[in-house]
């Protein structure tokens, strides 16, 4: 996406949230430590900035990277902001976040900030591994459900930043479910399981979001599948389908139905009543997450084939068997090649991961054999291949197997390359640097992580100072 100007975005939104009240008490920062573009396409931190919207005490504004430190409406310095409350999904981004602090004048260690300021990080990245935000932030919220974040925002509105003494607000936020306040415990709480059953939706929708003009709505929780790799069965359960009336109630706040509508969930074709979901959306647009192919009924197949989706997504992971029967997913090319030519879409998008524990040339090369029979047989349609380094993540069952070494990575990613080149309707990314392994590191480190994250400017500063304590990055 192109910079674009504040002025732009603004007016490229549309919005059903309440107009922002004119009595405040509290400058609360929604903060999304990546591009607009992803921001505006994360429910996650959506949902943030939506409950925002409840308390007549925030004057709520958002910040993502494009801008820096200061605000997408009206263009203000987050040094301005008593609350700073960050949505982090990706690793990665805390090195974002960390620099948009900096920039913006205000101290990353949280025994130095004494001004009276409360910053509070969640979001997926930190539910799996809270550690390296242990010296940076006041307070981390562990776990995910709307009613802990109208709880949180709740004690903040009646104790406010910068009035309230912030050891008292940190002593009433410690006892919120799932929020952990490190300069008053050692150890994280457990995770806080939302009971909600209100899915989450979108409020917002821009023309430059990474789904243009798309409402999304959640419509599951968690993951009824064990992929080992994955944190969303270990991080992210118990697996919850919500109800296809609420799910149709939070699409119908927009007056009628949405043109174009993006189911979300890590298992769409296991919802119960997807088939009737698809029924009452046959007048949109309707894209959902990643389709597991193998678990397609010929009632949903039907359904899917009637919408006007123009993009099916399929994680295969890998085109080894061994492999297969390992991660327990056993998505084959004959199933992908079933939907797809029964459907009107035009692009299909495939993610493969490489450097499983006990992966082996002869697996990478049985995924380069999987992706040339899809290609070949769909060589009418455009096919999208997203190649992955396996990354550990706390909390699951591969957490403690390291990273594969670059060297290896780096070798198995050139056959990849050199295999799949030239290939008229193939479009190969492979998405890996050496930087990538840092993400590794912020996924599974601990405290100590935290303190080099505080001394480093860059990424490649974080790694060699993670090198120095043994990680191989």
């Amino acid at each position: 996406m192109p910079r674009l100007n504040r002025k732009i975005l603004l007016e490229s939104e549309i919005s059903i949230l309440p107009k922002r009240q004119k009595k405040w008490t509290i400058r609360a920062a929604a903060v999304f430590p990546g591009t607009y573009k992803a921001g505006m396409s994360n429910l996650g931190f959506l949902t943030l900035f939506e409950k925002m919207h409840d308390f007549h005490q925030f004057f709520p504004q958002r910040f993502f990277s494009d801008f820096g430190p200061y605000s997408l409406e009206e263009n203000e310095p987050l040094s301005s902001f008593s609350l700073i409350a960050a949505s982090i999904s990706y690793e990665l981004d805390y090195i974002k976040f960390i620099k948009m602090l900096r920039e913006g004048g205000i101290k990353i260690s949280n025994e130095e900030r004494e001004d009276g300021r409360l910053l509070i990080i969640g979001g997926a990245a930190v539910t799996i591994n809270p550690y390296p935000m242990s010296y940076i932030a006041d307070a981390i919220f562990i776990g995910e459900g709307i009613e802990y974040i109208e709880k949180i925002l709740t004690v903040i509105a009646e104790n406010p930043p910068g009035i309230t003494p912030k050891i008292e607000i940190l002593k009433n936020l410690s006892n919120v479910s799932g929020v952990w306040v490190p300069l008053l415990s050692d150890s994280p709480p457990k995770r806080a399981i939302s009971k909600a059953r209100i899915p989450p939706s979108s409020k917002i929708v821009s023309s430059f979001s990474s789904f243009p003009n798309m409402v999304l709505v959640q419509i599951q929780r968690g993951c009824p599948y064990g992929c080992p790799f994955c944190a969303t069965p270990y991080n992210f359960n118990p697996f919850f389908n919500y109800d296809i009336d609420s799910i149709l109630d939070q699409l119908m706040m927009w007056g009628e139905m949405p043109k174009r509508v993006g189911l979300v969930g890590s298992a769409i074709s296991d919802h119960p009543q997807i088939a009737d979901i698809f029924d009452k959306l046959s007048n949109s647009e309707v894209y959902t997450s990643s389709l597991r192919a193998d678990k397609l009924s010929p009632e949903l197949l039907e359904k899917i084939c009637a919408s006007k989706q123009k993009t099916l997504t399929f994680a295969p992971e890998t085109g080894s068997e061994r492999l297969k029967k390992i991660i327990k997913k056993f998505i084959y090319p004959e199933n992908i090649v079933e939907v797809a030519e029964k459907t009107a879409a035009k692009e299909i998008k495939l993610y493969y991961i490489i450097g499983m524990p006990d992966e082996k040339i002869n697996d990478v090369k049985d995924t380069i054999r999987e992706i040339k029979i899809i290609s070949k047989a769909l060589r009418k349609k455009r096919v999208k291949v997203s190649i992955n380094p396996f990354v550990p993540k706390r909390g699951t069952p591969w957490e403690s197997f390291p990273m594969e070494t670059h060297e290896s990575l780096i070798e198995k990613f050139k056959i990849i390359s050199d295999n799949l080149r030239n290939i008229d309707n193939l479009k190969l990314d492979i998405n890996y640097n050496r930087r990538l392994r840092v993400q590794w590191l912020l996924s599974c480190g601990g405290q100590d992580i935290s303190r080099i994250l505080i001394e480093s400017r860059t990424i490649s500063e974080l790694a060699a100072k993670a090198r120095k304590l043994g990680w191989d990055v």
